[in-house]
């Protein structure tokens, strides 16, 4: 799904966090009665599915993530403006114009043009700037990551691109040291690895939902 904020779906300040998001993926779990569940989620949601597989560790039966920030001296090229920028700097901006720029940007390979337009229209008008709120909480949410990383039970599987120049490989090996069974897997690509290695990217999760998750064993285990 798309998170609230992101893609076309309506956005709430409150949720504009990677702990509010996180309460939105248990809520829309239960209204949806998941009660197990392997959480997807790349980017923004890498985030949300760590803060609540640590609120609710009996939800997750496995976690994948990548390509989202882990600690703020870890980010680097344009998400460290965005992390940085006063509320409001892209108010009067179209943000359609930005969210493309950004992708382009951050992109091994450049996404065809029915991708492109769908980022537009995801961030046109004032969306990139509400979007942007989520970013901005990092200065003061992701130094928490350093106390909930132990509570995740589930196996994480950390899932990014190589050559991603705004989150790095170290956010990912930030997560392996920190959660009990976790390990990383990068692919040839950058920021958007779901798209720059689709095929690979979509090879990696069915197998590690297809089992490879369960070669971690016990929780007192380590990957």
């Amino acid at each position: 799904i798309d998170l609230p904020g992101f893609g076309m779906s309506q956005g709430r300040s409150d949720l504009m966090s990677p702990t509010g998001m996180a309460r939105f993926v248990a809520r829309a779990a239960w209204k949806l009665g998941i009660t197990r569940m392997h959480g997807v989620g790349p980017d923004v949601g890498a985030l949300a599915m760590l803060f609540a597989a640590a609120e609710r560790p009996d939800l997750f039966e496995s976690l994948v993530v990548g390509s989202g920030a882990t600690k703020v001296e870890l980010a680097a090229g344009g998400l460290v403006d965005l992390i940085a920028s006063p509320p409001g700097a892209f108010a009067d901006q179209q943000g359609g114009d930005i969210a493309v720029g950004f992708v382009t940007a951050s992109s091994a390979n450049m996404p065809p043009p029915s991708v492109i337009e769908d980022y537009w229209h995801s961030s046109s008008a004032g969306r990139f700037e509400q979007a942007t709120n989520y970013v901005r909480s990092y200065s003061h949410e992701l130094p928490l990551l350093d106390k909930i990383l132990t509570r995740i039970e589930a196996p994480v599987l950390v899932l990014a691109g190589a050559q991603d120049p705004i989150v790095p490989p170290a956010n990912g090996e930030y997560l392996v040291k920190g959660i009990r069974r976790c390990r990383q897997v990068l692919l040839d690509g950058g920021h958007l690895i779901w798209e720059d290695s689709a095929d690979g990217y979509g090879a990696e999760i069915a197998s590690w939902i297809g089992g490879a998750y369960k070669k971690f064993g016990s929780i007192n285990s380590r990957a």
